[in-house]
């Protein structure tokens, strides 16, 4: 059998458990949250992203997703090579993209960055650079670039030339200058998609070759 049932995978039943362990506290923290305050209180967690315009914060919206739909699509190519030949490197740097872009997912949702650019006293600007070192670090040590198709290669450049402009404008540019709130923020959003064709492209390898494999030993039996 090529690849084990989802539930019996390690990782996934962590997970599982896992996710339901904290929404649980989630869940239990709002609802006290409630009888020990009042409605009105606890309304500021569980209202609508509303604002002034119909899409209130939609780009913000969509980065986010992306984030978290390469952290899931990370975790998917995850299961795969462990079932297929269990390349530890490969296993390391899958779980390092699923945690790095959760976490970026959730710095993009609740602006974590600009909090710690406040109590540190960089600029957030820097530290965003510096998830951006990161990856970089994770790539070279453990992403096995070399070996990658020439298309996942050029969704990871293109993402990173976007990257490198979102920093850029906005340590550089002065706040108010012409387009450089919406070049910054849809270099991000570009960045996101590409970082996502990216993810895609790897675990579409690593679906193909389930399949060819699944077809050899029907073959050969």
């Amino acid at each position: 059998m090529l690849v084990s049932p989802l539930s019996e995978h390690r990782f996934y039943r962590l997970l599982k458990v896992g996710l339901i362990s904290l929404l649980t506290i989630y869940s239990v923290a709002l609802l006290y949250a409630e009888l020990k305050f009042s409605q009105d209180y606890v309304r500021n967690y569980f209202t609508d992203i509303t604002g002034p315009v119909r899409f209130y914060a939609v780009n913000t919206t969509l980065t986010t997703f992306l984030l978290w739909a390469i952290a899931l699509i990370f975790y998917i190519s995850m299961i795969c090579v462990d079932e297929v030949d269990s390349k530890k490197k490969t296993l390391i740097f899958y779980t390092s993209q699923i945690f790095l872009f959760l976490y970026l997912g959730l710095d993009e949702r609740f602006g974590i960055h600009e909090g710690l650019g406040v109590i540190t006293g960089i600029e957030d600007g820097f530290i965003v650079l510096g998830f951006g070192l990161l990856e970089i670090g994770l790539l070279g040590c453990l992403g096995d670039l070399g070996k990658r198709p020439r298309r996942v290669k050029l969704y990871l450049y293109v993402a990173a030339a976007l990257f490198a402009i979102m920093v850029l404008i906005d340590v550089f540019l002065p706040p108010r200058t012409i387009l450089r709130l919406s070049i910054e923020d849809l270099s991000k959003t570009w960045a996101g998609v590409f970082l996502f064709m990216f993810a895609l492209e790897i675990c579409y390898g690593h679906i193909f070759h389930l399949k060819e494999s699944a077809q050899v030993r029907v073959d050969d039996g």
